[in-house]
């Protein structure tokens, strides 16, 4: 006698019916519907990813350039909070030599008339920085940043020179980065937003 000997003929069809039913239903996705999820997915990811990349992109750079200009205000100034045995270690250009740098190629070497630093002009520009003499605590006492040979130090992460005012007369002293435009605000025309970088003394 066969399991389904009890079941009448209607019986049977409708166990068959619901198996094979339910057989179609767990199969899935058919590669079409894959291939048209996929590809939606494609066009939504084609439309965000740069976005997000560019801004992850300006904010690491934004970053970098804020931690480039407090290094060289430090190299500048000084750091009041480095103290060894109370005396201030890292006491920068200003504290050296009396004066404020009249470019940033003064904080990375003394020779300034050979090079790359030759090729450089600015006013007030000597070709040997005075000498550092450990009796006055007085002269260049350097190198106040690391040369990496490019004068990477004188640009922000974008490549735009930073803008650096040494002290002169009502003068605000500070380092200035144009920032992802490349634009200086207040300086460059037609700039009305201004996303500069700015660091004072």
């Amino acid at each position: 006698m066969t399991p389904f000997s009890s079941l009448t003929l209607l019986g049977r069809v409708s166990i068959i019916h619901a198996v094979s039913s339910t057989s179609r239903k767990a199969r899935g996705f058919t590669l079409v519907e894959l291939l048209v999820v996929i590809s939606v997915l494609g066009i939504i990811l084609a439309f965000f990813v740069p976005t997000i990349v560019g801004r992850v992109t300006t904010n690491a750079r934004r970053v970098a350039t804020m931690q480039e200009m407090r290094m060289l205000r430090d190299a500048i100034v000084g750091d009041p909070d480095v103290r060894v045995g109370g005396e201030m270690v890292m006491v920068g250009f200003h504290n050296d030599m009396r004066r404020y740098p009249r470019d940033l190629i003064e904080l990375a070497s003394r020779t300034l008339d050979t090079g790359e630093y030759g090729r450089i002009t600015y006013p007030g520009k000597v070709p040997l920085l005075e000498a550092w003499d450990p009796y006055l605590k007085k002269g260049w006492n350097g190198a106040y940043v690391r040369e990496d040979g490019n004068l990477g130090y004188r640009s922000d992460a974008w490549g735009t020179p930073y803008r650096y005012f040494p002290a002169s007369g009502t003068e605000t002293l500070g380092l200035w980065s144009a920032g992802p435009n490349g634009l200086f605000f207040g300086v460059d025309p037609g700039v009305h937003d201004s996303d500069d970088i700015v660091v004072m003394f």
